[in-house]
């Protein structure tokens, strides 16, 4: 787009009463034609924005450009082709997106959850994310603590794409304890963080937070849902999907646990349950039919699809052998990969010789099963 355009784009983005305006009844139109219709006595900028960069549009618009030029922040207005395909579709969408890294528009899966995680939901998240990024899927979340956080680590430690989604400003370290996330994305070569907010816009206010929430449902075309109380802001997400008519997965959780109160919710309400990732892969891919394996030379192959791509084997569940061999695991995980094998596979019979808890045990069966290592018929485990 010319310097022109994305004057005007900016100009359209940040205007008070958007609706009133009837922006959003013109979103395909050249943004300088839409401009030039408006009564410019009726146009002002938003209160957040005019803190940064004072009432008069035209003076901020310009003032942004210049502070995105310095920064090299992307402007990628609703008309560019950059703009994610799939966000166009939600009711009133963002006018502008900004970004820094680098930007993609392929397949795309959103994990979200509470900050609040605990070690077993983290790990869920980490397996999950990697392997959903082996199969090609850029992992979207919201920078945020726990299971945000954990949904970004496994794409970059997988040597994937992510996509950070702000709640402020695009040049905005917030929460600033994720600032190594930042420092990754930004070295990636393949990732980036977005924001509709421009350059020096503060995060923090609900809000916000609940505006970039329906962006992270918006472009993707099915979230995951791995812990979530009542009330979070995971849920404000899976409730945008479902008004988005995107898919929702669900990772179930402890009977009697507030923290998975939520995801109890969306399941009672039809989401789909996730036990293993082709559960996922089964309904976002027409046709899928695989399982995720090692390829001859090392990577991760879907069998449904011969592209090979190469990550960290450490995230990923490595292929049975001849003969079983757990040294990649320890703990309750190893115990139970060792039980199984030597004929005791009934979950009960394990739980009460185990000195674990039965929330432990059942933590480490997901585990095991969202890697594909075991699988579970009724009250009986077995090795894949």
């Amino acid at each position: 787009m010319t310097s022109e355009l994305t004057l005007s784009a900016i100009y359209l983005s940040i205007l008070s009463s958007q609706a009133k305006l009837r922006l959003y009844d013109s979103l395909w139109s050249d943004p300088r034609e839409i401009k030039s219709q408006l009564n410019k006595s009726q146009c002002t900028t938003q209160d957040h924005i005019a803190e940064i960069y004072g009432r008069d549009p035209v003076l901020a618009s310009e003032a942004i450009a210049e502070r995105c030029y310095k920064k090299n922040i992307s402007v990628i207005p609703f008309q560019d082709e950059r703009y994610p395909p799939l966000l166009r579709e939600i009711h009133r969408p963002p006018l502008i997106i900004y970004a820094r890294g680098v930007i993609t528009n392929g397949k795309m899966i959103s994990i979200v959850g509470t900050r609040n995680s605990d070690r077993l939901s983290e790990e869920i998240t980490l397996k999950l994310s990697s392997a959903l990024s082996t199969a090609g899927y850029c992992i979207v979340s919201g920078m945020a603590y726990g299971i945000d956080r954990f949904a970004h680590l496994g794409a970059l430690n997988s040597g994937g794409c992510t996509t950070g989604v702000l709640p402020g400003g695009i040049d905005t370290i917030y929460p600033y304890r994720n600032r190594d996330i930042y420092s990754m994305i930004a070295a990636s070569g393949k990732s980036s963080v977005i924001s509709e907010y421009p350059p020096g816009i503060k995060s923090g206010q609900k809000w916000t937070f609940a505006r970039r929430n329906r962006i992270i449902s918006g472009v993707s075309p099915a979230i995951v849902v791995v812990q979530a109380p009542k009330g979070s802001g995971a849920m404000i997400t899976a409730r945008y999907a479902i008004e988005q008519n995107r898919e929702v997965f669900v990772c179930p959780g402890h009977t009697f646990d507030d923290n998975y109160e939520g995801c109890h919710d969306l399941i009672r309400d039809g989401a789909s349950i996730v036990s293993r990732v082709e559960d996922i892969l089964s309904v976002i891919e027409p046709g899928y039919g695989g399982l995720i394996s090692y390829s001859d030379k090392g990577g991760l192959k879907d069998t449904a699809d011969t592209s090979e791509v190469c990550v960290k084997p450490e995230f990923i569940a490595p292929a049975k052998p001849d003969r079983a061999d757990f040294s990649a695991y320890s703990g309750i995980e190893r115990e139970l990969l060792e039980s199984i094998a030597s004929g005791n596979a009934d979950i009960d019979k394990f739980t009460r010789s185990s000195s674990c808890s039965p929330e432990a045990v059942l933590g480490a069966i997901t585990v095991l099963e969202i890697e594909g290592v075991i699988t579970r018929k009724g009250n009986t485990l077995l090795l894949k």
